[in-house]
C-alpha cells in the first residue's frame, strides 16, 4: 500500500488554485496519475475532478517519489490555465475528443454554407 505525504501547500490567488507538493513512500511500483489524484484529493479534502497531477519524479535507488499537484477552484479556470496534454494525461482522451469534435464541426458548417 502506498503512503502519500503532503509536504507543502501554497495558495496561488492569481491563478485561482492551490499548489501541493507531495511525497509517495512505501510503494513497489510507480502509481498511476489517477491513483495519485485519489490519494492527494482525499488528504486535502479537494474535488478529484479539479485536481491535476503535473510533475511526478522518481529518484534512482530509492523508493521515494516526489510530485506536484494543483487544485483549482473551478473547472473553467483549470481548462484555461493548464496545458492540454497535462489534462489528457490526468483525465484521459475524453478531453481531447471534445476539442477534436469542436474542430471537426466548424469546417462542416462552412462547407454547407458554400454549397448554398
Amino acid at each position: 500500500m502506498m503512503r502519500v505525504q503532503i509536504e507543502n501547500r501554497n495558495e496561488n490567488p492569481l491563478l485561482n488554485r492551490e499548489e501541493v507538493n507531495f511525497t509517495v513512500k512505501e510503494t513497489q511500483i510507480t502509481p498511476s496519475r489517477q491513483e495519485l489524484r485519489k490519494q492527494v484529493a482525499a488528504q486535502t479534502n479537494a474535488d478529484e475532478k479539479l485536481l491535476v497531477v503535473d510533475v511526478f519524479n522518481t529518484s534512482y535507488g530509492t523508493a521515494e517519489m516526489k510530485g506536484v499537484a494543483r487544485i483549482y477552484k473551478n473547472e473553467a479556470q483549470m481548462k484555461k490555465t493548464e496545458l492540454k496534454y497535462i489534462l489528457v494525461r490526468n483525465f484521459g482522451k475524453e478531453e481531447e475528443k471534445k476539442v477534436v469534435k469542436k474542430k471537426e464541426e466548424a469546417p462542416a458548417v462552412v462547407a454547407e454554407e458554400k454549397k448554398e
